[in-house]
């Protein structure tokens, strides 16, 4: 079995200095499984209505047996789905976790339990403040990760500081039992991996990738039962939960469909690479 991996060139400089490749390729080993780290910005695919072709690097690659997409790069994943590679995750589940309006539309409609939210880019403090009933809220640029573009919103200043016109926001009620505090879980198919608890001493987020720590978290059925419905109602095989605190169990905050993995490795022995190649040997 052949595959790709595709990532975002920029994932070379993350700040952590460590992006896994190589790890990825040893774990797809074991499992039978020969895979090429493909970066989206320097692949190319050429098409001259009789024939595909695939160029990386000036190196001409194989089509691939399956794809695992660690990117959000909606034209390649397209493409590849059209000539029935199997994406994962698919384009259509990515998008929807990208998106923070559709995945709380698609998380509510499939009766998981989330903060309450609105959509919007018109400037409107007043009508914003008085749906979340004058409490303070959170403000997120509808599309981002790593916690980038979050905003905790205690008063028109607050707003007025970080609102761009023409930006698409996702506005949802604060969880103040939750504050500097979260679970992510990790679910691939239909099982969940483990989960981590999320902390900050700092601030109201607790990315890691922000500075927050992690500490191991024990996998109760509250949190497989929310976690996997929510990995469904989205249509992700491969995603991060992130779970917040409410006084009588979870709410999910957001769906991630590119989730980094380095959080769990600290704290316990699962290992994500491992478990995701035996996952695509087990059902491709």
């Amino acid at each position: 079995m052949y595959g790709w991996m595709i990532y975002p060139k920029d994932t070379l400089n993350n700040k952590f200095g460590n992006n896994a490749f190589g790890w990825m390729k040893d774990s797809a080993s074991k499992n039978g499984i020969s895979v090429d780290i493909v970066f989206s910005d320097d692949l190319i695919i050429l098409n001259d209505n009789r024939k595909t072709g695939f160029i990386h690097k000036g190196k001409t690659l194989g089509f691939p047996d399956f794809v695992i997409m660690r990117d959000y790069n909606y034209t390649i994943s397209m493409q590849l789905e059209s000539l029935d590679i199997r994406v994962i995750n698919s384009t259509r589940s990515m998008f929807n976790s990208r998106n923070k309006a559709v995945t709380a539309r698609l998380l509510v409609k499939n009766n998981v339990s989330t903060p309450k939210f609105l959509y919007s880019k018109e400037k409107n403090y007043g009508f914003i403040h008085d749906y979340f009933d004058g409490k303070k809220f959170v403000m997120k640029e509808n599309e981002g990760s790593q916690g980038k573009g979050v905003y905790l919103i205690e008063n028109e200043e607050d707003y007025n500081k970080v609102y761009r016109m023409n930006q698409e926001y996702f506005y949802q009620e604060f969880i103040e039992f939750s504050r500097g505090m979260d679970i992510r879980s990790y679910v691939l198919g239909d099982k969940v991996l483990g989960c981590v608890k999320r902390v900050s001493d700092t601030g109201f987020k607790s990315n890691y990738s922000l500075g927050g720590s992690v500490e191991s978290y024990e996998l109760n059925e509250s949190i497989k039962e929310i976690s996997l419905k929510a990995a469904k109602a989205l249509g992700l095989d491969f995603c991060g939960i992130d779970l917040l605190f409410t006084r009588e169990s979870f709410t999910v905050c957001e769906v991630n469909g590119n989730a980094g993995f380095r959080t769990i490795t600290q704290v316990s022995d699962i290992d994500i690479p491992m478990e995701l190649f035996k996952w695509v040997k087990e059902n491709l």
